[in-house]
């Protein structure tokens, strides 16, 4: 009797101790996600404002994504959200700092971490081929890069953006099968963001014929 009421004991015991544990757990998972759609919040309030996310914006959505990673490290929306954010604030910076690379290659480690938490994301993808091609890197992983963001995100208007903007920026460099993702993100981009996808032809001036064809304004 006594080794049964000892028994009843521990058991209750576990289950306290599992409840603690998971109170705790949910506690951790509820404050980091305070301070990422915090994060969140901040960014889209000044994009909203011309010019994009003012430096205090990034700021202090930087700093709360550190706390949100702080708690949840292995999260790779918290890690994809971190590179994005480590690659807005370089924008500001001229192409000659020396800052600017080094940079760029931090919040790249960064992608490259939540492509492989994620290898699914096509907006990883498209951040991993955009910064290999901010620093001049067009190698077997830009491509790869290209290609998986393309494959997993052909509806998503982010990507094709990604895609466009990239290809348009790249096209007389890019090997050619690279180029038939590319033709397909404008037609695609073309049918539900025209607008958007019009203003980055433009920006790029001076296209192949082939795509000066598609990219005009019927």
């Amino acid at each position: 009797m006594e080794r049964v009421k000892l028994a009843r004991g521990a058991f209750v015991l576990m289950g306290a101790a599992l409840l603690i544990a998971g109170i705790h757990a949910a506690a951790v998972r509820g404050l980091a996600d305070a301070h990422y759609t915090n994060a969140r919040l901040t960014l889209a309030e000044s994009a909203r404002a011309k010019g994009g996310p003012r430096p205090e914006a990034l700021v202090a959505a930087i700093a709360s994504m550190r706390q949100a990673l702080a708690l949840e490290p292995a999260n790779p929306h918290f890690v994809e959200q971190a590179a994005r954010l480590q690659e807005m604030r370089l924008l500001g910076l001229q192409a000659n700092d020396p800052a600017l690379r080094e940079g760029l290659k931090q919040s790249l480690a960064r992608y490259r971490e939540a492509a492989l938490m994620r290898p699914g994301s096509p907006y990883v993808w498209a951040g991993i081929a955009t910064l290999k091609l901010r620093l001049d890197e067009m190698d077997f992983e830009f491509y790869g890069a290209l290609e998986r963001a393309a494959k997993f995100g052909p509806w998503e208007p982010a990507v094709q953006l990604a895609i466009a903007n990239m290809g348009l920026a790249s096209w007389q460099y890019l090997a050619r099968p690279a180029k038939a993702p590319v033709i397909a993100a404008l037609e695609r981009g073309l049918q539900r963001q025209e607008t958007s996808i019009r203003r980055i032809a433009a920006a790029h001036g001076n296209l192949p014929p082939r795509l000066a064809a598609l990219c005009v304004k019927k």
